[in-house]
């Protein structure tokens, strides 16, 4: 045979998955240019330079497979592994050599397939146009799991200078065309619903060869239409075809192609052909597969059926806001109805037009940062800031474990990883590390005329998009004409006969911040949220910040907020503490005593706040080597009215003299401090080793008018700072703030549910009665009293226990089982202890989730949604209200937070402050969701937009099922089992095989139990260290 010569070829493909990255280039590619008669490897890693191209997913062996295109054949081979020996010979001794096992070769882990069919060990196979080639094909041995899938489909193979090529599945050799047709998995489900006994796996799988062996001898017959119809009446008719390799998949079940199956086994008995009227062409029909076929029989064009790829890029040039409600996410191979009730959305139709975008911020848990550029059509020069997920860079205190650019190709593209506080570590050290995630699903896409605010609970996974359902809420708010500062502090506060004044803004501007405090050059976010106005909202934002927090809806009063002389410039506190409060006071530095009792003195004689505080003054230092930004801490002498005698006690930590110093110097804001007396007399006394809080108020300052013409970039970054640091609510006390401004009527409830994708090990009774007191819920005795304290009657883990609140949504085992990809589609989505089972079988709060609507059924959950719905039945007509949530918060203390408490009393201090009652909140997760209020009958608010509570179309069923005497939910146990029944009945079907295991694509969200009380936090010998070196540095100014 004469041989051909082709010195370059280009292979186009289209990705599965996560990418292929060309080595040459360092970016994705869907065109491959390789040389005949030279294997290329496919593997994971670039390093040493032997993988020519890579796919960056942990299922890719580092040196993955090869692929060939044999000049002499004209032909393109893959093999699995790589060859260990020198290979220069031509193919034909390759291949034969490779058929003795004479080279030496080392296979892939997870395999190479070829049309779901698994290339052997040892085995050269080709590939055709059309063919799909899958290097992780799931998690599951032979069953191909489509969301496990990692390659591509080769679309054509071009001989770069020469006009042979083979294109749009047709390989032209100079002979009759051969055409290739890759039906969607729906459509095969499709086939097989009609010609196939959903019995055991072995007969649908063998039914299916004969089908998938059938339709290709149709499609290779000399006429198409008259095979059909001989075959219909039991007839055979003449073919032709050309063996193909290969096979095809009916949901996620491998179907093999041997070669006894190329012969037809089965007539098409059970499938319909619709005969249109005679006409110069006519269609042959078999579900969404559509071949034209010309009067005489030969074949004119191939058209395929790609309704739904049409779907995704028909993008609606102006979606409609869901104000308050949400949508769900389009699911591939769903058809969607359009009127139905429930509205879906995809991400790519959230991002149109992305050439408008000017710059995009993401919050996520988990990402495929290359998927969402590619899908998405994301320019590569568009600045993308993606916040996420990173078990060691989040523990890590270094700031360079705060930022990463990983990819050349998209060099604005840059990855944060948020930092979780030292105080939440085991035994509060951040080397131990602890249970926290950085879990909100947050989009921010700022236009110049507008920013588009989404809130979702998918992660930026293709799976969570595609697979998945998840809610989807979005709003854009206009671009104000000149930027307001002043909106990034928030104004919340309760208005008695018009609801809730909106802080938006301030809340997203508050939570970005948190997550970019450390990486000075993500800094400017800040002030973009200034020129936007989110006054509008259709809802309130929820977030939840890791830490322990002492900042409750009730903590600043009006009462406390009219008698301080700053009210008018107040715009909120942070809290802070004193460094070297010790120093002055040693015995080495004050023998006598004099300068402990001056201090006695002056704190016994100054007049507390009616939050129990002491008012200081704040001073600059600006001549002091040791830190620049230097803030000395004073007690003055209450009956001097100049302030010029004082007492220093100490300094504000490094940490909030950073940003301080430069905003203050500038004349942006003003400081003042707050201590409690008792806790500065015990420190300087060296009674109590306790770090003494202060608080830190931030008011306006003389220059806050001039801000647009004099901030500087390093004020732009203190102002992050400022604004991360500012004391917000947070988690289930956020919640409290939102909707304990209402007075819901208990008699009138009708529901209270809680759906979530995993619930918390610190689910008790006693976490129930928070969440529920926090919603407003009280005790029915106590809902018309008018006592003004706002935590009376409020629900407490007594009346839980008797009486549990919440109906918590969550599915059983057997759904899980029967949906359409069995467990595996759940195993590491759903998260739920058998411990927390074992608390709960027995108090009926669980609930079977039951997707709505009904095409959903099948398909997982990964909603976080939360209603409490009322029922007025007063006059003639009944009318709903309550509220519904909906974001990133599973129902665990992880995500809402957990009230821990103590008493500050010491044995040494028995002063009525000492004794002072202490409530905190403890917070593990980074979370984010939105409330939608839709207020009692009798609470009047400014505007009503005619929503209406049932106007929200939930994801699940409701009234949910309760779980019966047999049912036990999707435990992790419960999965395992499952999965290996799974297994094994796998085995029994098609012997024994190689399983291979890929890593997980998601973390389980865990969490710790959290004790009930909390131990006061010491000075750290750090601080210690910086105090000390200030004092060494600065001479006292002490009057005599």
């Amino acid at each position: 045979m004469k041989r051909r010569h082709s010195d370059k070829v280009s292979i186009r493909i289209h990705n599965i998955g996560t990418p292929l990255i060309s080595r040459s280039t360092g970016s994705p590619t869907e065109s491959l240019h390789v040389e005949s008669d030279r294997p290329y490897t496919i593997g994971r890693s670039i390093a040493n330079g032997s993988c020519d191209f890579v796919f960056d997913h942990v299922g890719i062996s580092r040196n993955h497979c090869q692929i060939l295109f044999d000049s002499q054949s004209s032909k393109l081979y893959v093999f699995d592994g790589v060859i260990l020996s020198n290979y220069s010979d031509g193919f034909s001794q390759f291949f034969d050599e490779v058929e003795k096992e004479g080279l030496r070769f080392r296979v892939s882990l997870n395999g190479v397939y070829v049309n779901r069919v698994r290339v052997r060990k040892g085995r050269v196979q080709e590939v055709l146009v059309g063919d799909e080639l899958l290097f992780v094909c799931g998690k599951e041995g032979l069953l191909c799991y489509k969301d496990g899938r990692v390659g591509f489909v080769v679309q054509e193979i071009g001989f770069e200078g020469r006009d042979a090529s083979v294109s749009s599945g047709t390989f032209s050799s100079g002979k009759r065309s051969k055409r290739v047709f890759a039906p969607m998995e729906n459509e095969v489900s499709s086939l097989v619903s009609v010609v196939c006994r959903p019995e055991a796996v072995g007969g649908v799988v063998e039914r299916l060869n004969s089908l998938v062996s059938y339709c290709r001898h149709v499609l290779n017959s000399d006429d198409p239409v008259s095979c059909l119809r001989l075959s219909y009446s039991g007839k055979e008719c003449v073919s032709f075809c050309t063996k193909l390799k290969g096979g095809v998949v009916a949901d996620n079940r491998e179907v093999r192609s041997d070669e006894e199956n190329d012969e037809m086994g089965h007539g098409l008995s059970g499938l319909k052909v619709r005969d249109e009227q005679p006409s110069p062409h006519r269609s042959l029909v078999v579900p969404n597969l559509v071949i034209q076929v010309g009067s005489d029989g030969g074949e004119k064009e191939n058209i395929f059926d790609i309704s739904y790829v049409n779907k995704e890029r028909s993008y609606q040039c102006s979606l409609q806001s869901p104000g308050k409600n949400f949508y769900l996410n389009r699911l591939q191979y769903i058809e969607h109805d359009p009127t139905g009730s429930q509205r879906v959305v995809s991400l790519p139709e959230l991002l149109h037009p992305v050439e408008s975008i000017s710059q995009i911020f993401i919050a996520t848990f988990t990402s495929d940062i290359l998927w969402f550029l590619t899908g998405c059509g994301v320019p590569s020069h568009l600045p993308v800031t993606v916040a996420c997920h990173h078990a060691e860079r989040c523990w890590n205190s270094s700031p360079d474990s705060r930022i990463s650019a990983p990819l050349p190709n998209y060099p604005n593209v840059v990855m944060v990883f948020p930092p979780f506080p030292e105080e939440i570590a085991f035994g509060k050290d951040r080397k131990n590390r602890g249970i926290a995630c950085h879990h909100p699903k947050l989009f921010i896409l700022q236009r110049e005329d507008s920013v588009r605010v989404i809130i979702t609970s998918a992660n930026l996974v293709a799976r969570q998009w595609d697979d998945v359902t998840n809610t989807v809420w979005w709003q854009d708010f206009p671009r104000r004409a000149n930027p307001d500062y002043l909106s990034l502090f928030s104004h919340f506060e309760k208005e008695t006969n018009h609801g809730l004044r909106s802080d938006f803004g301030a809340q997203l501007a508050g939570f970005a911040a948190t997550l970019l405090a450390d990486v000075p050059s993500q800094a400017h976010w800040i002030l973009e949220f200034t020129k936007y106005n989110f006054e509008h909202s259709a809802g309130h934002l929820v977030a939840s910040v890791p830490g322990v927090h002492s900042y409750k809806p009730s903590y600043f009063t009006e009462s406390a907020r009219s008698s301080t002389a700053f009210n008018e410039e107040f715009l909120g506190s942070v809290e802070a503490s004193v460094v070297g409060l010790s120093y002055l006071f040693r015995s080495t530095s004050d023998s006598t005593g004099a300068q402990l009792k001056r201090l006695a003195s002056y704190i016994s004689r100054t007049r507390e706040n009616p939050l129990g505080m002491l008012e200081l003054v704040m001073r600059r230092n600006t001549n002091v080597p040791a830190d620049v930004n230097a803030v000395s801490v004073l007690v003055p002498n209450p009956d001097d009215d100049s302030r010029h005698e004082f007492v220093q006690l100490g300094f504000l930590p490094r940490n909030i003299a950073k940003w301080v110093s430069p905003l203050w110097d500038i004349g942006f804001f003003k400081f003042v401090g707050y201590v409690y007396r008792d806790e500065v007399l015990a420190a300087a006394s060296c009674r109590s080793n306790q770090k003494v809080q202060l608080m830190l108020h931030v008011l306006l300052g003389v220059s806050i008018s001039e801000m647009p013409k004099l901030i500087q970039p390093h004020h732009v970054v203190a102002l992050c700072s400022l604004v991360a640091s500012l004391q917000r609510c947070t988690g289930i006390w956020r919640l409290q703030e939102v909707l304990g401004c209402y007075k819901w009527p208990e008699s009138q409830e009708s529901d209270f549910v809680y759906s979530a994708s995993s619930v918390g090990g610190s689910v008790t009774a006693g976490f129930q009665a928070d969440f529920a007191s926090a919603a407003g819920k009280k005790v029915l005795q106590h809902f018309d009293s008018q006592e003004s304290d706002p935590e009376w009657g409020c629900w407490s883990a007594r009346e839980e226990r008797e009486a549990p609140s919440i109906k918590i949504i969550f599915p059983t085992i057997e759904r899980v089982k029967n949906g359409l990809h069995g467990v595996l589609s759940s195993r590491r989505l759903l998260c739920f202890s058998d411990k927390t089972w074992q608390k709960l079988r027995y108090n009926n709060v669980l609930h079977d989730a039951v997707p709505n609507p009904q095409d959903r059924v099948g398909h997982p959950m990964h909603i976080k949604v939360a209603r409490r719905r009322f029922t007025s039945t007063r006059g003639l007509g009944s009318s709903s209200f309550g509220w519904v949530y909906c974001g990133s918060h599973n129902f665990s203390a992880a995500a809402w937070g957990q009230t821990i408490s103590r008493s500050s009393r010491n044995n040494q201090d028995q002063s009525y402050n000492a004794t002072r009652s202490v409530s905190k909140l403890r917070v593990c997760n980074y979370e984010l969701g939105i409330v939608f209020v839709f207020p009692p009958p009798h609470e009047e608010t400014d505007s009503c937009d005619g929503s209406k509570i049932d106007d929200i179309v939930l994801p699940f069923v409701v009234p949910a099922p309760k779980y019966g005497g047999s049912d036990r939910p999707a435990t992790g146990l419960a999965m395992r089992e499952a999965l290996a029944e799974f297994r094994e009945g796998s085995r029994s079907v098609f012997g024994e095989s190689e399983v291979e295991e890929v890593e997980e694509e998601e973390e389980d969200e865990a969490e710790a139990e959290v004790r009930g009380e909390f131990v006061a936090e010491e000075e750290k010998q750090e601080e210690k260290a910086y105090g000390e070196a200030l004092w060494s540095q600065v001479e006292s100014s002490l009057s005599s």
